[in-house]
């Protein structure tokens, strides 16, 4: 009897283990990932999914090829990690805008683009805005690292 129960146990392990155990064959999807929490960013072109890594990505992406659905690319860290805001200006405040050394003539052309600190993400209208922003944050004495750079050049 102990040895039937004994024998069922290790059966019923190495089951475990054989079924949650990544496969070698590329047309498997991983079952397990190691628990190292190394965060990866990624779009289907509508969603902004983070995946705690990228093998956690992968198995993902394999699940949803096999249901026909748009798997997941990897892309800027900023876009899972930053907050979308509509008034950038209004959101960071206490700065002045119209700082005389940053004024330069911008045209009213609409090229949108989209900007980020790595906090926050905004819609900026064109590089030129954009590259006055970035001037009136410095003189207000913002780090560099805490600067917009662009994101995309289209809306966020």
């Amino acid at each position: 009897m102990k040895y039937q129960a004994l024998t069922l146990f290790c059966l019923a392990l190495a089951t475990g283990i054989a079924a949650n155990s990544v496969s070698n064959n590329e047309t498997d999807c991983p079952q397990i990932c190691s628990s190292i929490y190394k965060p990866v960013c990624a779009t289907d072109g509508n969603i902004f999914k983070e995946f705690a890594s990228s093998c956690n990505l992968k198995a993902d992406n394999c699940r949803r090829q096999r249901s026909a659905l748009q798997t997941y690319s990897e892309t800027d860290a900023a876009w899972c990690s930053s907050e979308l805001v509509e008034n950038l200006h209004e959101k960071l405040g206490s700065f002045k805008l119209d700082v005389n050394e940053c004024l330069k003539p911008c045209s009213m052309i609409y090229q949108p683009i989209c900007v980020t600190n790595g906090k926050y993400r905004a819609l900026m209208s064109n590089v030129c805005a954009f590259e006055t922003f970035n001037c009136a944050l410095q003189v207000a004495g913002v780090e560099t690292a805490e600067k917009f750079r662009i994101l995309q050049n289209e809306k966020c």
